[in-house]
Order: C-alpha cells, then sequence, then structure tokens
C-alpha cells in the first residue's frame, strides 16, 4: 500500500506544480497586474501645430523614416532570436548526465520541472522477475537563474542480485536527498563554467529477513534483519567548456560520504565508506531536441562502491551512454545504458548491490512552463473512444489536463481501476493501474508458469506506465499512432514484467474506426509478442459495438476475444458491457486466454 500512497501523492504534486508554476511565471512577467494611477481631468495638453512642408521629390526628407525602419527591423530581430534562445533554454531538460554528474544548466527563476525514473538490471539475477530496479522521484526549482535546489525520492525493494551463501537475502533502501547547485563561474565569452553542488541525504536502508542472514552479520549464522537510518552526503564541482554549438565536455571531481561500517556483528569494514572521484562527461547534439550523452567515472578511494557474492568490496569505473530527446519544450525522455545502480548524488556511484551488472535507465521529465504541441480537437465522435477498449486499447490522447478513470469488474470476480493523467497533449502518466483476477482457469499446461507467477490466487499487481503520441490527424497525419509501455509487479510473487504496445488507431469513415497493436511481453519467467485487433463501431451517436481479438505470437499461441456494447452518456462519460474470455484487461491479462468467458462491466471517466 506505500507505493499507491506514493504515486496519489505524485499526481496531486503534478497537478500543484502546473498551477504554481503558472502564477509564479505570470507574476514574474507583470502579468494580470494592475497599476492604478491618479490623473488630473482639468490638466489639459496643447496640440502641436501641424507644419505643412513641400517635398519637391527629395528623398533626403524620408532618410530619418527609413532609419527608423531598419532599427526597427533590426530590434525586431534581436528580439526574435532572444526569444528563440530562451525557448531553447527552457526546452532542455538536461541538468545532470547523471546524479553524481551535475551539469551547469539551470532553470530560469521560478521554474519547475518533475522527472520520474527507472533503473533496472536486464534480468531478474537470483530473484527471478524483469530486475532489479531502483525507481526514483526528482523534483528541480530554479531558485535564481545561477542556483537550483533539487530533491530527490529513491526506493530499491528487491532481494540481492546474486545469492548469498546459498541464500536469498532481501536488501532494500530508501533515500531522501536534498541537493543545491550554485554557479560560482560563468564566461560567455568562451562557455567556460563552474559550480558547486553540496548535497545531503537521509539513507534508511536494511538486509536479511526470518528466512535469510543479513550481509551486515558477519559473527553468527542467526537469520533476522538488520536496519540502519544513516545521514549521507556528497559534494561535486562541475567545470563544464562548449566547445562549439553542438559540442560540450564535462570534468566532474567530487566526494561521497558513506558510512564504512554497519551495526555490532561485522568484521572490520562492512559497507562502502568514503569515496574521491573524478567524473568526465560529453553532450553532443545530434539533431534537433536530441542529445548524445555519455560519461565516465573513477572512484579513487579510500572506500568502495562494489561488492560480490562473497562480501568482498572493491572499487568499479561507473559509465553511462544514451540519449535524451526533448519531444516537446514540456516533455523530455532519456534512455540509457549504465551500470549506476543509485538514483541520489551520495548513491550514485554505488553498481547494482552483489553484482556489477549493466542496467536500463528509462527517465521522463514535464516542465509544466514548456510549449506544448498543439492540436486541434477532437470530433464527437473520436471524443467518445478516447476512454479506450477492453483489451485492445487505441492511440488517442486526451488533452493536456485531463484525467482519465477506468474501472472493472466481472463476474468472477476481476476487479481493476487504474488512473491516468495527460501532462501533455501528447504524453499521458498511468499514474495507478491497480487489480487482481480471479478464477482464472487454463486449458491444458500452456502458459502456467505465467499464470502461477502473476495470476495465483492471492495476486495483487501494481502497474506504472506512459503513453507518447507520435502521429496523429489532429497534426495533419493519416491516422493516429502511440508507444505505450508499463511495468509493475505481483505483490504476492514478487515478480514484475515490462509490457509494451504499438498502438495503430484508423479512422475509416464516421461510424467506423479500427485498431491494430503489436504488443510485447518481457520477464523473468518468459518474454514473448502478440497483437490486438478491434474496430468501434458506432450504432448510433451514443451507442457503438466494439469487437476485439488478442492472439500470441508464439508455438504454443492463444487467440481469445471479446465484445463489448458502449453506451456514452456524454463524451467523457460511458459505460461498456462486455463478454470475453481473455484473463483480465490489465496488460498480461489482454494476451492469456481463460478457459470460460466473463460478462463484465467497465466504467470511463474523463474530467
Amino acid at each position: 500500500m506505500r507505493l499507491v500512497f506514493y504515486l496519489f501523492l505524485i499526481s496531486q504534486l503534478f497537478n500543484f506544480i502546473g498551477v504554481f508554476a503558472e502564477k509564479v511565471r505570470e507574476n514574474s512577467s507583470g502579468k494580470n497586474t494592475i497599476n492604478w494611477e491618479k490623473t488630473d481631468e482639468n490638466k489639459s495638453k496643447p496640440y502641436k501645430k501641424i507644419i505643412w512642408r513641400s517635398y519637391k521629390n527629395d528623398e533626403s526628407y524620408f532618410g530619418n523614416e527609413k532609419q527608423q525602419s531598419s532599427i526597427i527591423q533590426k530590434t525586431k530581430s534581436s528580439k526574435e532570436e532572444r526569444i528563440s534562445e530562451s525557448s531553447k533554454k527552457l526546452g532542455s531538460s538536461i541538468i545532470e548526465i547523471e546524479p553524481y554528474l551535475p551539469l551547469n544548466n539551470f532553470l530560469e527563476y521560478g521554474d519547475f520541472q518533475t522527472s520520474v525514473k527507472w533503473k533496472s538490471s536486464f534480468e531478474g539475477g537470483a530473484a527471478g522477475g524483469t530486475g532489479q530496479q531502483n525507481p526514483s522521484f526528482v523534483l528541480d526549482y530554479g531558485i535564481s537563474d545561477s542556483s537550483l535546489m533539487t530533491i530527490y525520492f529513491s526506493e530499491v525493494d528487491d532481494d540481492l542480485y546474486n545469492l548469498i551463501d546459498g541464500q536469498i537475502v532481501n536488501y532494500n533502501w530508501q533515500n531522501y536527498a536534498f541537493s543545491f547547485k550554485k554557479k560560482l563561474l560563468n564566461n560567455n565569452e568562451n562557455s567556460f563554467a563552474i559550480s558547486i553542488v553540496p548535497t545531503l541525504e537521509y539513507w534508511r536502508h536494511a538486509s536479511g529477513g526470518k528466512n535469510s542472514k543479513s550481509i551486515y552479520n558477519q559473527k553468527d549464522n542467526l537469520d533476522g534483519k538488520d536496519r540502519f537510518d544513516n545521514l549521507i552526503g556528497s559534494l561535486s564541482l562541475p567545470i563544464s567548456k562548449k566547445i562549439d554549438e553542438n559540442f560540450t565536455a564535462l570534468i566532474v571531481p567530487g566526494v561521497t560520504f558513506l558510512p564504512e561500517k554497519l551495526g555490532s556483528k561485522g568484521i572490520g569494514k562492512n559497507a562502502y565508506g568514503n569515496n574521491f572521484y573524478i567524473g568526465s562527461g560529453i553532450i553532443f547534439d545530434m539533431a534537433k531536441d536530441v542529445d548524445f550523452l555519455a560519461s565516465y567515472t573513477s572512484p579513487l578511494g579510500p572506500g568502495n562502491n562494489y561488492f560480490d557474492k562473497d562480501l568482498n568490496y572493491s572499487r568499479k569505473p561507473i559509465y553511462s551512454i544514451g540519449l535524451g530527446w526533448d519531444v516537446n519544450s514540456k516533455i523530455g525522455i532519456e534512455g540509457k545504458i549504465t551500470n549506476s545502480f543509485g538514483a541520489t548524488p551520495s548513491t550514485g556511484l554505488l553498481t547494482i548491490p552483489s553484482d556489477n551488472q549493466p542496467l536500463y535507465s528509462a527517465n521522463i521529465t514535464y516542465k509544466p512552463h514548456g510549449e506544448d504541441t498543439y492540436l486541434n480537437h477532437l470530433n464527437e465522435r473520436d471524443k467518445l473512444i478516447s476512454t479506450g477498449g477492453i483489451t485492445v486499447n487505441n492511440a488517442l490522447m486526451p488533452r493536456v489536463g485531463t484525467s482519465i478513470i477506468n474501472f472493472n469488474y466481472d463476474n468472477k470476480g476481476n476487479l481493476f481501476g487504474s488512473y491516468g493523467y495527460s501532462l501533455s497533449n501528447i504524453f499521458k502518466l498511468e499514474l495507478l493501474n491497480i487489480g487482481s483476477f480471479n478464477e482464472v482457469k487454463l486449458s491444458g499446461d500452456k502458459n502456467s508458469n505465467l499464470y502461477s507467477t502473476y495470476l495465483d490466487d492471492s495476486n495483487l499487481n501494481f502497474r506504472l506506465g506512459g503513453k507518447l503520441l507520435i502521429f496523429s490527424p489532429q497534426k495533419n497525419d493519416l491516422y493516429w499512432m502511440s508507444l505505450r509501455s508499463s511495468v509493475g509487479r505481483n505483490n504476492d510473487t514478487n515478480q514484475g514484467y515490462l509490457f509494451t504496445e504499438f498502438i495503430n488507431t484508423f479512422r475509416l469513415n464516421n461510424w467506423w474506426a479500427f485498431n491494430m497493436s503489436p504488443k510485447y511481453f518481457f520477464s523473468g519467467v518468459e518474454s514473448f509478442g502478440g497483437i490486438g485487433f478491434s474496430s468501434y463501431i458506432n450504432l448510433s451517436d451514443n451507442l457503438m459495438i466494439i469487437p476485439e481479438i488478442n492472439t500470441l505470437l508464439k508455438k504454443d499461441w492463444d487467440l481469445n476475444s471479446t465484445l463489448a456494447l458502449r453506451y456514452s452518456f456524454s463524451p467523457s462519460k460511458s459505460l461498456d458491457l462486455y463478454y470475453s474470455n481473455a484473463a483480465g484487461v490489465q496488460d498480461i491479462g489482454q494476451l492469456l486466454k481463460d478457459n470460460e468467458y466473463r460478462f463484465g462491466i467497465k466504467l470511463n471517466f474523463l474530467y
């Protein structure tokens, strides 16, 4: 339930940030401000005497006018250049390459940006699943044009990647970090800049449990959990040089302050300790709004940043390489390969606990002050389908600032609910997708591992995801195309999976729309593809029929079908009645087949 609370808190924070940021910008720009002045109605200004002259075809009289016109044009061009530079600055979401490698970039005074970041191994290790994960939430606030405040929250709740003495050992941590970045030097002539970045963090971490020994217990073989609360910190000095218009180089000397011994059952040093480090990085503008990012960092000691399955501590270099894409001025997306597992400035140097594995990092940044992609409004028929389908989604996107809620229940006891929020006209964040499968019956042994892992009797599945609109007739494209991805886990088995779909929606005529959605399921149990097809067929202005089919693209393929009837009370409220043999409406359930059909109801709301 702690995850549910965090997601709800984030959703409310997005709403607050959007409203407050706009208010700050309006106040700073002088908008909505009334200045009252006292005037003397009896005081009048004398009219200037008009002097008439004959030019007699002498063009010298127009010299001042031409000069003024030239000045006006130059002023206009200069203004446009400033606006362009300002827009470019506002459009850039890159504040850091990694938390311990901050850049000499700042937000304007009063501007916010929030980021959701996800680090994960490609495999689950000893515990299985999709990977060892470290999700984090970051808030950046511009205190001034040359100072930035950043707040981090990060939580790791997985078993160690490797077995320790033949046992699976639980290992988790929480980080609450506060960072302040201040510009010390910025030579505009050669774009040489230096800043200082101190960070203070509260680090709560634990190891062991009822059936495993803590890694901090080196004196006996008793099982049990050890928990520690520490104040940790870091200090870095980013030094950057803009080589040319498209290339920036970065050097970052720094130090992290971590404990070197934890608990009373350790023999000698049993933790990381303090580390000096030298980091380097480059940022290359490959194309408009697309940046190439790379870094390499060497820990210098005296502490360590890695331990193996035998609990031997040592130092490993940390690398990262990836791309950053500003989709528009509101939304930035970043993907990287790295061996940095920590998500805060003080823990970013740490590798995945018990190993040194390459990880993938997926980040999304939201800037409420940015300019959004313009889309024409949906017509009435398209508004009726914008809440999605039953087991096949469509590519349409609710407008920025719109919340979407779905609630589903069927006669076998499946229960699901979801909440999403459109951060932009082209991006929707699925903040909460939660529910459980019930009485799912298999035909034979096909997919039995998947059912026992994710659809077991005590399952409760939590999902978090996002949907990006790529093409749309609302911006003069031929059809809608969106990319949607989600991650999450079954709370009972503690196993997770990644679900991705590439959704295409075609409006064939006023009464018929068609969807084709290739899907991919990735987990530590099994990975496979599938594809879904569906139609929206209007019977009247507020009544439509929705047939759907999903099939797996593998040897033991399954095919499930759904038939739904939708009644729309308004463009923002609708009710679906359906008959289906899909295992459920949530991600994996869309692809798997139940041996029996179900009657269900689904409620859809936009507001």
